[in-house]
This record gives C-alpha cells, structure tokens and sequence, in this order.
C-alpha cells in the first residue's frame, strides 16, 4: 500500500522519471555537433538572405526598365525578405517536426543495452558461464 496520498507527489515522480529517462537517452545519442549547428544556422541565413538579394536585384531592373515614383527596389527588397522569412520559418517547422517524432519515437530508450534482456542476448560469455 502507498504511503503517498498527495496525488502531486505522483505527477511531480512520474514527470521526473520521464525527464530522467529523455536525458538518459541524449546522451546516448551523443550531442549535435558544432558543424551541425553552423549548417542549421547556414540554411537559416541563406534562406533569408538569397531572396532578399534577388529580391533588390529585381527590383533596380524593374526601376531601370519602369521608373515610377514609388521605389520598386524597397519594395522588391522587402517581398523578397518577406519571402526568405517564410521560406526559413517553414524550414524550421519542418525540422521542428522532425525532432519531435524522433522524441516521441524514442523517448524510452526501447533499445536500452543495460536491460537485462538485452543484456543477456548480447553477452556471449554469460551463455558459457550459464552452459558450465
């Protein structure tokens, strides 16, 4: 019988375990790498930049082609930020997503070496001492 009548007290014990068991599971898989970080950051700012740059680049043409009073320039820059924003927002959604399902793929660790199952299965010399 529980000792425990505070119902926070099991929420509080099974949040903890579950963090646990998530941190357990990082390090496992290892930390990003700094290359890694760079290239994420790398999309992120190429893909806000290229359709700015294009963007003004359109925009000088359209303003040598079409004078008008209204600078086609700043506007073609900032379509082209206004793009590139949502272009890496949608990246970043996607990548988001991906994190996500792998978490919840394997939050518990089912490939857990340390089991004793596994363990066992993986240990041949535990055969031979077991057959002796």
């Amino acid at each position: 019988m529980s000792t425990d009548k505070n119902p926070r007290s099991n929420k509080f014990r099974d949040s903890v375990a579950t963090k646990e068991k998530r941190r357990i599971c990082a390090e496992r898989r290892g930390v990003v790498g700094t290359w890694s970080a760079f290239g994420s950051m790398g999309v992120v700012g190429w893909s806000i930049a290229f359709p700015t740059v294009l963007g003004s680049f359109l925009g000088a043409w359209m303003d040598y082609m079409w004078p008008y009073k209204v600078s086609w320039t700043l506007t073609m820059l900032g379509v082209g930020l206004f793009a590139g924003c949502v272009c890496a927002g949608m990246w970043m959604n996607k990548e988001k997503g991906k994190i996500i399902s792998e978490r919840d793929r394997d939050w518990l660790c089912n490939d857990d070496p340390e089991s004793t199952d596994d363990a066992d299965a993986m240990n041949p010399d535990l055969e031979n001492k077991n057959d002796k």
